[in-house]
C-alpha cells in the first residue's frame, strides 16, 4: 500500500500568550490543504501518526517577538514563589514541542525576538532570511534567559559563544546569525516557505519509523539536564521579576531609549 507523505504547518501569534495546540493547515507533497479551526479540532499530537514532519512558522510579518509585555509588567504583581511556577509552567507548554515523535523545523519568517527566538531552538532544525533578525534580548530587558535558552543555545552553538549572545543581548541578522550556527540554513525571501516545505519532503521521504527514532535519539542527547536547566530559569527570572529596576527594561523598549540598571550598585 502506498504511503502519502505529509507534513505540518503549525503557525505562533505574534506574542507568545499561549503555546501551540492546534493546526493552520497540513501540506502534502503537492498542494496545501486547509484545516479548519474549531474547538472540534483535535489536539496536535493526534495528528502524529498521519504526519512525517512539522514546519513552525509565524502567522504575521514576524515569527515571534516573545513574552508580551502586559504579561511581562503583571510579573510584579507575584510573590517570587508563584511567579517560577508560572514562568516554569510558561516554558514547558511551549517545548511540549519536544515530545513530539517527528522532526520538527523553525521556518523564521521574520524577527525572532526573547522567548521567540528560544522556541526555535527548540525544533530540530531552523531555516530563515539573510535579512531575518533573531535576538536573544533577555538581559537588555533586565532578566535571565528562559523558555530553555540557555540550555539548548550553548548545546547548539557552544558555551563561549552562547555567553556572547545571551550576555550581550544582540539582535543578529540572518547572515551572522547562521555563522554563528543559531540557524541552519538560509532561503530565499521570495520562496521561503517553499524552501522550508522542502527541507520537510526531504526528512518525510523516508521510513517513518527510522526517522523517528533518530528523532529521539538525538533529542535525548541534548535534553538530558533540561528539567534542571528549566527550574533554574524560572527561579532566576523570579528574582529578577522582585528587583526595584525590573520595569526599566520594559519602559526602555516602550520609549525607544537604552535602559538604565543602577539598582545594583546602589547603598
Amino acid at each position: 500500500m502506498g504511503y502519502e507523505f505529509k507534513n505540518l504547518i503549525q503557525r505562533l501569534n505574534h506574542e507568545l500568550t499561549s503555546p501551540p495546540s492546534s493546526i493552520d493547515e497540513i501540506v502534502s507533497s503537492t498542494s496545501p490543504v486547509p484545516l479548519p479551526l474549531n474547538p472540534d479540532t483535535p489536539p496536535l499530537p493526534e495528528y502524529t501518526n498521519q504526519i512525517n514532519s512539522l514546519i513552525l512558522t509565524g502567522s504575521g510579518r514576524a515569527f515571534s517577538a516573545g513574552g508580551s509585555l502586559p504579561f511581562l509588567y503583571s510579573r510584579t504583581s507575584l510573590p517570587p514563589h508563584l511567579n517560577s511556577s508560572t514562568m516554569y509552567n510558561f516554558y514547558t507548554n511551549f517545548l511540549s514541542l519536544r515530545s513530539l515523535p517527528i522532526p520538527t523545523i523553525s521556518a523564521i519568517n521574520g524577527p525572532a525576538i526573547g522567548a521567540g527566538a528560544c522556541v526555535t531552538l527548540a525544533t530540530d532544525y531552523r531555516l530563515t532570511t539573510a535579512e531575518n533578525k533573531i535576538g536573544f534580548n533577555f538581559t537588555k530587558l533586565g532578566i535571565h534567559p528562559g523558555m530553555g535558552g540557555s540550555h539548548y543555545l550553548p548545546r547548539i552553538i557552544g558555551t563561549s559563544k552562547a555567553s556572547r549572545v545571551l550576555c550581550g543581548g544582540k539582535t543578529y541578522g540572518g547572515e551572522e546569525a547562521k555563522a554563528l550556527g543559531m540557524v541552519d540554513e538560509l532561503i530565499d525571501s521570495e520562496n521561503f516557505l517553499e524552501g522550508a516545505i522542502a527541507v520537510a519532503e526531504e526528512f518525510s521521504m523516508n521510513n517513518p519509523t527510522a526517522t523517528r527514532g533518530v528523532t529521539r535519539t538525538l533529542r535525548m542527547q541534548v535534553d538530558a539536564g533540561l528539567e534542571e536547566s528549566l527550574r533554574r530559569e524560572a527561579d532566576q527570572q523570579a528574582l529578577n521579576y522582585s528587583r526595584l529596576d525590573w520595569k526599566e527594561g520594559l519602559d526602555a523598549v516602550v520609549e525607544r531609549r537604552s535602559p538604565v540598571f543602577d539598582e545594583y550598585f546602589s547603598p
